[in-house]
């Protein structure tokens, strides 16, 4: 009796923890306001940094903020956060935010975009060039 309450108590944890496996969602997502950016500081000649932090800090399956990915195309910053999993993982200081060289334009719309290829992107806000 007792060897099937341990097998059936091993059965259901096991169940509920490949259930944990099954999350169809993509790692890029992160909750509302989960992307924080700061205000602009012009650095160098002529250069902006633009702050930038994760909330999220470690995701499932203890994959770690890395560094950000990010371009600029038309009045638009797009960033993606790069997140790696140990064992493979190197310790990097992310400098906490981007760098944009020589900015044309005075306003510019930030964006989150999913990893995968064809990723969606998502609203972040504004920022306004000192």
């Amino acid at each position: 009796m007792m060897m099937k309450i341990f097998s059936t108590i091993a059965l259901l944890a096991f169940s509920i923890f490949l259930s944990g496996c099954l999350d169809k969602k993509t790692r890029s997502f992160f909750a509302k306001e989960g992307v924080i950016v700061g205000a602009p500081n012009k650095v160098g000649q002529g250069d902006v940094f633009i702050p930038i932090s994760f909330k999220t800090a470690i995701i499932h399956s203890a994959q770690i903020f890395h560094d950000i990915e990010w371009f600029e195309e038309n009045g638009v910053i797009y960033i993606t956060a790069i997140y790696n999993e140990p064992p493979f993982s190197k310790k990097i200081e992310y400098s906490g935010g981007i760098v944009l060289k020589n900015p044309k334009l005075k306003i510019y719309d930030i964006k989150y975009k999913d990893p995968k290829p064809n990723g969606g992107t998502h609203d972040i806000g504004v920022i306004e060039i000192p």
